[in-house]
């Protein structure tokens, strides 16, 4: 079989751009639960011991005197959203189911998200949840902001410990929350 190699130069450049854009095919991280490490159960914050969440108001204010100057801004890279797309950040009480291949985390106010193991899409986020050692690991991109959930337990198994650290746009932030666990 011949192959017109004039036509086949498009069909290589849009293959070439498609592998660009997918990314990863395999997750780095592990799809085993670490042995003796269940996230399962209510959560309470510790505010003392946590990072308080970003000030949105303050970063709408920004903005708009960013605009009102006649800068150009991006909104949609903005930490204004963090809230939105990393909802523990500013959740005062987790929800959380584990088993071996899934977790399901309920932040309160109806917020809720059900990750497997590996990468997965949902929207257009390219997520990736798993293991690393005894630390369960969510890293979330899209276009315009990335975060890095890391969900890690205490020796005693009654506190939990996330930290977050997000890229949006200009602004990169990073949050400790401390939860302890409700008995």
């Amino acid at each position: 079989m011949c192959i017109d190699s004039k036509a086949s130069i498009p069909f290589v450049v849009c293959t070439a751009l498609m592998l660009v854009n997918c990314g990863p095919a395999s997750s780095s991280l592990s799809s085993v639960v670490p042995y003796g490490v269940d996230l399962t159960g209510i959560w309470v914050l510790d505010e003392a011991r946590s990072d308080a969440p970003p000030n949105t108001e303050a970063a709408r204010q920004r903005l708009k005197a960013a605009e009102i100057e006649g800068k150009r801004s991006d909104s949609f890279g903005s930490i204004i959203y963090a809230t939105q797309d990393f909802p523990v950040i500013s959740a005062e009480r987790l929800a959380i189911e584990q088993d071996e291949s899934s977790i399901g985390i309920s932040y309160g106010d109806g917020q809720h998200r059900d990750l497997i193991w590996g990468l997965q899409t949902r929207a257009e986020w390219k997520i990736d949840a798993g293991w690393e050692q005894s630390r369960l690991v969510v890293r979330s991109v899209v276009s315009h902001t990335s975060g890095t959930e890391r969900y890690q337990l205490d020796s005693d198994g009654d506190t939990l410990f996330v930290d977050v650290s997000i890229r949006a746009g200009p602004d990169r932030r990073s949050f400790r929350r401390t939860y302890i666990r409700s008995h």
